[in-house]
C-alpha cells in the first residue's frame, strides 16, 4: 500500500513596529506580542522577547538593552530582526520543519531584506517561504476580494507607519507610506504634556492617552484621563488630568497628513482604477483606526465610502491566513512548470 503523502503545515507571520503575530495551522495564533527583545549588553544573549521584553521599557539597567527590529515601519537592523524572528519561531521548531510559510511585510522592506528573511526561515526548516505586502493582506483580511480586477484603496494605520495602497487583481498598483502614525502621535502627546504642564512622561503614557481620549469628533461629554509623571525642574511626582479637547489638534494634524498620503496614491493610480476606488471606497485597518471618528473624517474629506474593519488590529494576519490557497496554487504551478520556487 502506497504511503500517503503528509500535507505540509501552513504558517503565517505579520511583523510590525509595534507587534508580531504568528499563526500555525491547527493551532491558531500562537504568538501575538511586542516586536522588541531585551539583550545582555556584554554578550548579546537574549534575555526576553515580546511582551516580557516590553515590560522593561524605561526600566533597563546598564547590563540590559532593548532592541527594536523595526522602527517606524523600516528595518532598523536586519540582524536584530533575524534574531527576533528566530527566537519567536524557535519555540515552534517541530511545526516549522517542512512547513509552507507566508510573511506579511511592510512595503518599506526592500527586496534584499525580504530575501534575507526568506533565507532565515528556510534555514530554520521551512520548505517554502513567500513574502507578501501587508497592505494587501490587510484588505483581504478585512473581507475584500483582492483577486478581482477592480480597485479598492487599503489604508493600514499602524504604530510605526501608515500605508495607503491601491489594490487590484492581487497586486499593489500604487502606494505611499509615512512614519506619521501611532508612535509619532504618542511622541507629540508627550511633547505637549511637557510644554503645557512642565511634566515628564514616557511614550507608554503617551500611547495610553491616545487610546483613551484620542478622537476626531467633538464628544458630548469630555473624555478625561489621569496622567502621572514627574515635574521637569524638581523631579517630584506630579499628577494631571487631560481632556480630549487638549489633544484634539494633535490627532487632527496626524490624520490630516494621512489625507495627503491617500491623495498622493490616488494621483498615481490609473484613471480606471481610480474610478473603481471612488465607487468601492477605502478600507481602514490597523490599531490607529480605533480612534473615534475615523470613518466620518475620511468620508467628509474624500466624499467616497469608507469602512473601518471590525478586525482592524488583526486584518493583516487574518489576510495572510486566507491567502494560503492562492500561495499553494502559485507554488504548485512553479513545481509543475519545473521553475525555481524563488524566481
Amino acid at each position: 500500500m502506497a504511503k500517503q503523502k503528509k500535507e505540509r503545515k501552513f504558517i503565517a507571520m505579520d511583523f510590525g513596529s509595534h507587534s508580531t503575530r504568528i499563526y500555525i495551522e491547527g493551532l491558531g495564533i500562537v504568538f501575538d506580542e511586542a516586536t522588541v527583545m531585551a539583550l545582555n549588553t556584554k554578550n548579546r544573549k537574549i534575555l526576553a522577547i515580546g511582551n516580557e521584553a516590553a515590560k522593561l521599557v524605561g526600566k533597563t539597567n546598564n547590563s540590559t538593552r532593548l532592541e527594536y527590529p523595526l522602527k517606524n515601519g523600516v528595518i532598523a537592523n536586519i540582524e536584530v530582526l533575524k534574531e527576533f524572528i528566530g527566537a519567536a519561531l524557535g519555540q515552534y521548531q517541530d511545526d516549522l520543519v517542512g512547513s509552507i510559510m507566508l510573511i506579511a511585510c511592510p512595503l518599506s522592506v526592500t527586496t534584499l531584506e525580504r530575501k534575507a528573511l526568506v533565507d532565515l526561515v528556510k534555514n530554520l526548516g521551512a520548505y517554502y517561504v513567500q513574502t507578501e505586502d501587508d497592505v494587501k493582506m490587510a484588505a483581504l483580511g478585512a473581507g475584500y476580494d483582492i483577486f478581482e480586477p477592480t480597485g479598492i484603496l487599503s489604508l493600514d494605520i499602524g504604530a510605526g507607519k501608515a500605508t495607503a495602497g491601491a489594490i487590484s487583481a492581487d497586486g499593489v498598483i500604487s502606494y505611499k507610506w509615512t512614519k506619521v502614525a501611532g508612535n509619532a502621535l504618542d511622541e507629540e502627546i508627550v511633547k505637549y504634556i511637557r510644554a503645557r504642564y512642565n511634566m515628564e512622561v514616557g511614550v507608554v503614557t503617551g500611547e495610553k492617552v491616545k487610546i483613551n481620549i484620542g478622537t476626531l469628533i467633538k464628544t458630548k461629554n469630555p473624555l478625561k484621563i489621569k496622567v502621572f509623571g514627574r515635574e521637569v525642574v524638581s523631579g517630584m511626582p506630579k499628577e494631571i488630568v487631560l481632556t480630549d479637547s487638549e489633544i484634539s489638534k494633535l490627532v487632527q494634524v496626524c490624520f490630516g497628513n494621512l489625507t495627503v498620503l491617500i491623495t498622493s496614491v490616488l494621483e498615481d493610480t490609473p484613471n480606471e482604477l481610480a474610478g473603481d476606488i471612488i465607487r468601492n471606497g477605502i478600507i481602514v485597518t490597523g490599531a490607529m483606526s480605533g480612534i473615534q471618528g475615523v470613518k466620518d473624517f475620511f468620508e467628509d474629506f474624500f466624499e467616497i465610502p469608507v469602512k473601518v474593519a471590525k478586525n482592524a488590529s488583526t486584518a493583516v494576519i487574518d489576510g495572510a491566513v486566507l491567502y494560503k490557497k492562492k500561495m499553494l496554487q502559485l507554488m504548485e504551478e512553479k513545481i509543475e512548470n519545473k521553475e525555481n520556487l524563488y524566481n
